[in-house]
């Protein structure tokens, strides 16, 4: 075949061309350290990038956001709840000391106003706490506090809450008629006596209940007990509504008999007490039922807890006249995706943590110092008439010593009853201590979980960033090499062109 000169130009171009265009990758990958500029350059090596990164971003996303996020949350939350742990331990201390040392009542009730500064301290600023905005204990509503920010009066509840047989108390509560009266004889104030009753009793979450309907629509009250493997037994409890200040002394059976009646159990509303006959508790414990309790309350104060953050509830405004129901609270998990199809629970309910038994059983601790203290101030005014009576007075001495000495009786009932009420006060922080123990545990637990977790996206981000590195960022070595044998092919490529091109045929003549 005859060469001719035209080929041979036309060859030598298209090696320039390929030379330069191979300098020009080369020089491309030198300078930007990448093996590709375009996705058509490999598109098996675009293809591995774009899944690398996309790798890439996604365990940066759980890592920086979700997975840190999720920690934070429950790193506030757990310092919430050491906190809380730390003031239940103070409040034993300081309940030990009122249950134990020998105090006066206004000595007992320095330390009971000491146990409620710790009470709010755990409810107003730990159950309270928020992260950045959204309250760690309220469940879903984490834009909503867990106690009234302010106290108001328009907004009524009726609540359901459930107890077990174990929730039932044993209390003691002093009954006296010993009191001084104009003309009365010794053998007066002997016939007057003091008695101590004993009786079966539930604290509702509040005090200061309605004892008439809220709305109308529902009574104030009411009391079902459930028993049974699927509880499909059920009874109504027959109740007397009554408040602190009848005389009842929670001694149903008395009250029974007196009049005629066959009440199952005392609602003392204002008190936000239930109290049993002794027939119902043992039923209720001999067929292990479930008690049910429906009541209203009315008015809230400032940080008194929301009743929806405890228990299913209706509430409803009566300046507004709007209902919102609220389902039970139980279950409200605030989860975080932290890996791919793996979701974890950061959040812990105030209910599941915090009982609101902190508060009921400081009531009762008070109402018995309060009897103390009342039957101190008798004994007081007695001494002061016997110090005030002539000394030949004797019959009015005798009386007045009688009623001293009937008054120092019923003080020492009073003491034992206030001894087992702070009792019952350390029990109770056990008890609680107890239930926060276990939300701490469980925390613990789920925290842990995520930083595993968080620590296996660290290593797996930092593998994939290494097999994107390696799919696409260009060897410095390697790539010096081959832009200095591309440079030298594109020079061999000119230098062999320009020795073909500049000979003709009159150089072979």
């Amino acid at each position: 075949m005859r060469v001719t000169n035209s080929m041979i130009s036309n060859s030598a171009r298209q090696h320039i061309s390929t030379a330069k265009n191979k300098l020009l990758t080369a020089e491309e990958q030198y300078t930007t350290q990448k093996k590709i500029q375009r996705p058509s350059d490999d598109p098996t090596i675009a293809s591995r990038s774009l899944k690398f990164r996309t790798t890439v971003a996604q365990l940066t996303q759980y890592v920086t956001k979700n997975v840190e996020d999720a920690l934070d949350w429950m790193d506030n939350t757990e310092g919430a709840m050491t906190n809380v742990s730390s003031l239940m331990t103070e409040m034993k201390g300081v309940l030990n000391e009122g249950a134990n040392g020998p105090l006066e009542a206004d000595q007992r009730f320095s330390v009971l106003a000491q146990v409620r500064q710790c009470a709010n301290a755990i409810f107003e600023n730990e159950a309270n706490a928020d992260y950045a905005g959204r309250y760690l204990f309220t469940g879903y509503r984490t834009d909503t506090s867990l106690l009234f920010p302010t106290a108001t009066d328009s907004l009524e509840y009726k609540i359901t809450q459930k107890f077990s047989p174990s929730d039932i108390d044993l209390i003691r509560n002093v009954t006296t008629g010993i009191a001084y009266q104009d003309g009365a004889t010794e053998e007066d104030y002997a016939e007057m006596e003091t008695k101590i009753n004993e009786c079966y009793r539930v604290q509702l979450a509040y005090d200061n209940c309605s004892k008439d309907p809220i709305t109308g629509e529902t009574d104030a009250f009411s009391m079902k007990l459930k028993w049974g493997d699927a509880a499909d037994e059920e009874k109504d409890v027959q109740f007397l509504a009554i408040s602190q200040e009848e005389q009842y002394t929670f001694d149903l059976e008395t009250y029974n008999q007196e009049n005629g009646t066959n009440y199952e159990a005392f609602y003392v509303y204002d008190a936000g007490e239930v109290v049993f006959s002794t027939a119902l508790y043992g039923e209720i414990q001999s067929k292990n039922a479930e008690i049910t309790i429906d009541y209203s309350k009315k008015e809230f104060d400032k940080n008194d807890i929301r009743p929806e953050m405890y228990f299913p509830c209706t509430s409803y405004n009566t300046v507004s006249m709007k209902t919102v129901e609220y389902a039970d609270p139980s279950g409200q998990e605030i989860t975080y995706e932290i890996n791919t199809r793996q979701s974890i629970s950061v959040n812990t309910q105030a209910k599941d943590a915090f009982s609101t038994d902190i508060y009921r059983v400081l009531d009762y601790i008070e109402r018995t110092i309060q009897g103390v203290k009342d039957v101190e101030n008798r004994i007081a005014d007695a001494e002061k008439r016997i110090a005030n009576t002539p000394a030949d007075d004797t019959e009015t001495l005798a009386a007045l010593n009688k009623l001293k000495d009937s008054l120092k009786n019923e003080q020492e009932l009073r003491v034992s009853v206030m001894n087992s009420a702070f009792g019952m006060g350390l029990t109770m922080v056990d008890t609680t201590a107890q239930t926060l123990d276990v939300a701490t545990a469980d925390l613990g637990a789920k925290y842990n979980r995520t930083q595993l977790t968080y620590n296996k996206l660290l290593d797996n981000r930092t593998i994939a960033e290494e097999q994107l590195s390696n799919n696409e960022e260009m060897d410095i070595s390697d790539a010096i090499i081959n832009l200095t044998q591309a440079d030298n092919l594109y020079q061999a490529s000119l230098s062999a062109t320009a020795k073909i091109l500049g000979n003709s045929l009159l150089n072979y003549i």
